[in-house]
């Protein structure tokens, strides 16, 4: 089971960028994208309880017949071992900032360390006051 088409240039360049596992010295891990779903199928399966080579080959097999999960969990499900502070996690999304400079630098601060694990975060900002509201302060 499995497609063997080739990966055309620019979709190549972003697996190798974005998914394709490497030891922190550039050395590959991923040979290939059918290496990072045997790696990735391999991890998933061993969360079962039983049964983790047939849960692997299934895993493996949906991968090859096109399922695409999130980005993070291709790039880090069973990468912890070089990359031990990812997520598999594509967004986020924060709590509610409340309408003061404490909370908005602690919302920044969460961000900062979201992005870092490597996800995206979002926002809801309707809790801010509007454009052109009293401030107090120097104004």
């Amino acid at each position: 089971m499995g497609h063997d088409l080739p990966l055309q240039g620019p979709s190549k360049d972003t697996w190798a960028t974005k998914y394709q596992l490497k030891e922190a010295d550039g050395t590959i891990v991923d040979t290939d994208v059918n290496a990072m779903y045997r790696r990735v199928a391999r991890a998933l399966a061993s969360e079962e309880t039983e049964n983790q080579d047939q849960w692997e080959e299934s895993f493996f097999e949906v991968l090859q017949a096109g399922a695409v999960p999130a980005g993070r969990i291709l790039s880090n499900v069973g990468a912890g071992h070089i990359k031990p502070s990812t997520s598999t996690i594509n967004c986020t999304v924060s709590d509610t900032i409340h309408d003061s400079m404490t909370d908005i630098l602690g919302k920044v601060h969460e961000a900062g360390l979201t992005l870092k694990a490597g996800c995206g975060i979002g926002y809801e900002y309707s809790t801010l006051r509007p454009k052109g509201a009293h401030v107090t302060g120097p104004g």
